[in-house]
This record gives structure tokens, C-alpha cells and sequence, in this order.
């Protein structure tokens, strides 16, 4: 009798060995998880980086033509007719794709823009926040890697991101309106321009 608890002694003194090195293997693996996303963050490469809710008003081109709105008192509004109701959801939601905007590849050594499509972007986006501006210059896709070369304007460097942001904004204003009763003022406002 002696002998069988002798043995479930040390048969529970092992199960809590086996616990504690388990709980201990399954920290250790968490905290280099954590160290490693910590590093990736740190590694990458921004090419805008500032809060969407700082940017007090952004511009951009839709078939030829500008697109500017502004913010004030935290409403957005077309630059072109205040009048018109904007689904400020939809303009948070552009502004969002490229206040923080992530490069999966940076490129330095370059002999021209155009092999890019940046001598001629397909769209020039501007946003300002606070008293400073950013433009962004859109260009090609690359089709093997499936990522979108993007510059701005201020720095030599070329960037490729994931996302394309020619289809982003490719937003009339009509697009961005908060309802339908705003079509007719959006249709009047274009017509009057044409």
C-alpha cells in the first residue's frame, strides 16, 4: 500500500513537472511571437504615415478633372458645392487606405520615372493635414509581383504597395454622396462645369 502511494506521488509530482514546463514552453513561444511582430513592425516601410482624422482636406483627379473637399468642424464637404451632403463613411474609408500606407518594396536605384508610369501618373492624390501636404504620385501596376508602384512627391523613391489606389479613388463625386437626394445637385454641379 506503501508502495502504490509512493508511486502516485511521484506520478503527481511529474503531471505538475509536466504542467508547469508545458505553461512554461507555451510563454516563452508567446513572447517570441510578440518579439517577432514587434520587429516586422518595426521593419517596414511606410510611405505616408499620419492619422486619417488629422487630414483636413484632400484632392484628387476623376476623369480629368479635380476632386478637392475639405473638412471643417469634422464634417467633410465638396469644395465645389457645400450644399452637397457627402457619406463622410465613404471619404473616412479612402483616407483610411492611405494615411498609413505600407510598402511592400522600396526602389532606390532607378534610371527613369517612366518605366514606372510616374512621369505621367494615372492619378495625383494631395492631402494635407495640419500645415503640411503629401501628394502621392500613382503609377503602373506591376503584373508579375500583382503591387502598384507609387511615389511621392517630395522623396526620390519609388514604392510598390498592395493595393491600388487608382481604383480607390476612382470615386466621382456622385459616388461619395450621402443619398440619393443628392444625385440632382451632384448631376447639376457636374452639367454647370461641362
Amino acid at each position: 500500500m506503501q508502495r502504490q502511494k509512493k508511486q502516485f506521488l511521484i506520478m503527481v509530482i511529474l503531471l505538475v513537472i509536466g504542467i508547469f514546463a508545458y505553461l512554461g514552453v507555451r510563454f516563452y513561444n508567446g513572447k517570441q511571437e510578440e518579439k517577432k511582430a514587434a520587429e516586422e513592425e518595426q521593419s517596414k516601410t511606410l510611405v505616408t504615415d499620419f492619422k486619417s482624422d488629422d487630414i483636413t482636406s484632400f484632392s484628387y483627379q476623376y476623369e480629368g478633372e479635380l476632386l478637392e473637399f475639405v473638412k471643417e468642424d469634422g464634417t467633410w464637404y465638396y469644395k465645389g458645392d457645400r450644399s452637397i451632403a457627402m457619406d463622410q463613411d465613404q471619404i473616412s474609408s479612402l483616407l483610411d487606405s492611405v494615411a498609413r500606407l505600407n510598402a511592400e518594396t522600396k526602389v532606390s536605384d532607378y534610371e527613369t520615372l517612366a518605366d514606372y508610369g510616374l512621369d505621367k501618373p494615372q492619378n495625383i492624390i494631395v492631402l494635407t493635414a495640419q500645415a503640411s501636404a503629401t501628394t502621392l504620385l500613382l503609377g503602373n501596376k506591376n503584373e508579375m509581383l500583382s503591387q502598384y508602384y507609387v511615389k511621392t512627391e517630395a522623396e526620390p523613391d519609388v514604392y510598390l504597395i498592395s493595393i491600388s489606389l487608382a481604383d480607390v479613388f476612382g470615386k466621382s463625386v456622385s459616388d461619395l454622396t450621402k443619398a440619393e437626394e443628392n444625385t440632382e445637385k451632384v448631376r447639376e454641379t457636374e452639367d454647370s462645369r461641362e
